[in-house]
């Protein structure tokens, strides 16, 4: 595969990295989706919901049939430790991904998306280990960025993604989760997330961004170190400023 997305809740994946995937779609990649946990803590919805949800969500995406997996590792229970490690080294080894994509291992809103950050980086660095045994071969994947929603105060994009092209789509992706977002229809407590006011910080966050490298929408990520660069001329002048 060429990338995979890691996200703690059936609707993390859309957040945060939906224009990319639907990019990554259209250029003709092989991509996946593995939402943690089922969201069954959360105030809306049921697991059955989130399932329904999520699978309409990737196909509104364009990702394969067999591209997306719910885990049960626990809705505000997401824990570091071995079993949950070799769960997500057991994927990483059959999927084989060149790049992994993951939250970003701070202080978050929600405590699950920085210790699902924390889980990922360990279980990216064990996939490439033979002590690690799976009774699969090691496996290495070429690279790894985390995505997040706040804390700009502590972490600046390394880069932006351009999702102008598929902004929309990223945005129809998220409609599907009837349950989390705001849709007046809906009956139960409204949340932070089921707000109007937050479905519209979406697309205010992706024009933010977007305006950083001078194009409509954007998502930001963060390296875990420097970005090489090859060719300096192919590798750098698409890059805006």
């Amino acid at each position: 595969m060429d990338c995979v997305v890691f996200g703690a809740h059936p609707d993390d994946a859309e957040i945060f990295a939906g224009g990319l995937l639907a990019l990554c779609v259209k250029r003709g990649y092989d991509v996946g989706v593995v939402h943690l946990t089922q969201g069954e803590r959360a105030t809306r919805g049921t697991v059955a919901e989130r399932r329904a949800e999520a699978a309409e969500a990737s196909k509104i995406l364009g990702l394969k049939p067999n591209r997306t997996l719910i885990l049960d590792l626990g809705d505000t229970l997401i824990e570091n430790n071995e079993q949950n490690r070799l769960e997500i080294v057991r994927i990483l080894r059959n999927w084989q991904p060149r790049i992994v994509l993951h939250h970003y291992p701070m202080v978050d809103r929600h405590p699950d998306h920085a210790k699902a950050g924390r889980l990922l980086e360990e279980a990216y660095s064990c996939s490439r280990l033979a002590g690690v045994q799976t009774d699969q071969p090691p496996f290495a994947p070429t690279a790894r960025y985390m995505f997040f929603y706040t804390g700009l105060d502590v972490v600046s994009p390394s880069f932006v993604v351009d999702i102008t092209e598929t902004f929309e789509r990223k945005v129809e992706a998220l409609r599907a989760y009837r349950s989390q977002f705001y849709n007046p229809d809906y009956p139960g407590q409204e949340t932070y997330i089921s707000s109007r006011e937050f479905f519209e910080q979406i697309e205010v966050r992706a024009r933010f961004f977007g305006g950083l490298i001078n194009v409509r929408y954007g998502e930001p990520y963060w390296a875990p170190g420097p970005l090489s660069v090859a060719d300096p001329v192919a590798d750098l002048s698409d890059r805006r400023s």
